[in-house]
């Protein structure tokens, strides 16, 4: 008799086929509501749930919990909607999905950075209201990218914009060169050649200030909330743009709506948020209202591609976690919050 395992709704329709012909497991669609969910856990008797980025603060862990041991898979990479202190205390595992959506995310950066220096979406819905008006955008050649956070997601923009549009591209990350460099086994030259690199730094204040569009790939976590604030904005240039494809809590929205409304900033596109599904921190500075940003609906690694990749994870996950394979995991340290 097979385990039932647990996946919401938004994320078994992504990969639909992928779950429905998994064949030595019983997939479950369930709803995203938390009680919901819990419930149906406790009526399947199941020790495993694969979620996306909804979050999930009690009766969840409660439920997995009667199963003496249980996982919940995260359909991505940030985990920030699951409460790690609940899971540790319910002898709950969480996994996640690194590297998976890599690309996906990237690319959506890319194409965000391009909606925004030639005006796409604002031409787009001016030509809907039947103004036939066109509007002088600017060249990527040339410009320089500066790169917040040189992770995986980081390293692959930095690659296309330099080698695919002959961007300048410098990076700041809180991880001094040195510490880079003995991690990539390449000297200096080396690392920033293959990078597609003109600088990597540690002062964000430079990165800041070179700029001509800057897109942000930190982690959330404690010292990344509410990182790009009103100071660090005004560092940057006032024909500049800023992308964030990272999470949503790492820009402070009011301090963007301020630099965006007064011209500060040129523009901006977001697709991730604060608050998901959006909703202002404040209902004065609703930045659907401005028409220099761009909002997409947490879409970066929503791919045929990426979805097909993540389901694929997750169910190696549970498979480990069922025969015990605990040190196969990619798990989430429950140990640092």
């Amino acid at each position: 008799m097979f385990e039932t395992v647990l996946v919401t709704e938004p994320e078994f329709n992504k990969a639909e086929d992928i779950f429905r012909n998994v064949s030595d497991m019983n997939c479950e669609p369930v709803p995203v509501e938390e009680k919901t969910l819990a419930d149906m856990a406790v009526t399947y008797n199941s020790r495993t749930v694969i979620v996306g980025v909804t979050p999930y603060r009690g009766p969840l862990y409660e439920a997995l919990g009667k199963a003496g041991g249980a996982l919940i898979a995260r359909f991505g990479v940030g985990h920030d909607n699951i409460d790690k202190i609940l899971a540790r205390q319910h002898n709950i595992i969480i996994t996640n999905t690194p590297g998976v959506l890599d690309i996906s995310v990237a690319e959506h950066t890319v194409w965000l950075m391009g909606c925004l220096s030639r005006h796409i979406a604002r031409l787009d819905a001016r030509f809907r209201t039947g103004q036939f008006i066109t509007q002088t955008g600017m060249e990527l050649r040339g410009k320089t990218l500066g790169i917040l956070g040189f992770g995986n997601i980081g390293r692959r923009v930095a690659a296309m914009a330099h080698f695919g549009f002959g961007m300048r591209v410098i990076a700041a990350d809180s991880r001094p060169l040195s510490a880079v460099l003995a991690a990539s086994e390449k000297n200096e030259a080396e690392f920033l050649t293959k990078n597609g690199l003109d600088l990597y730094t540690d002062n964000v204040k430079q990165v800041f200030h070179q700029s001509d569009i800057l897109s942000i790939h930190l982690p959330s976590n404690a010292n990344t909330r509410r990182f790009v604030d009103t100071t660090k904005l005004s560092w940057l240039k006032p024909n500049a743009m800023l992308v964030n494809t990272a999470r949503g809590e790492i820009l402070d929205e009011e301090a963007l709506y301020d630099a965006l409304s007064s011209c500060q900033l040129a523009g901006a596109a977001l697709d991730v948020f604060t608050v998901e599904p959006y909703k202002p921190v404040s209902p004065e500075k609703d930045l659907r209202r401005l028409d220099n940003i761009v909002l997409t609906p947490h879409s970066g690694s929503n791919t045929q591609e990426a979805n097909a990749r993540m389901a694929t994870a997750c169910l190696n996950n549970v498979r480990h976690f069922f025969a015990g394979r605990l040190e196969q995991l990619t798990r989430v340290n429950l140990t640092t919050i």
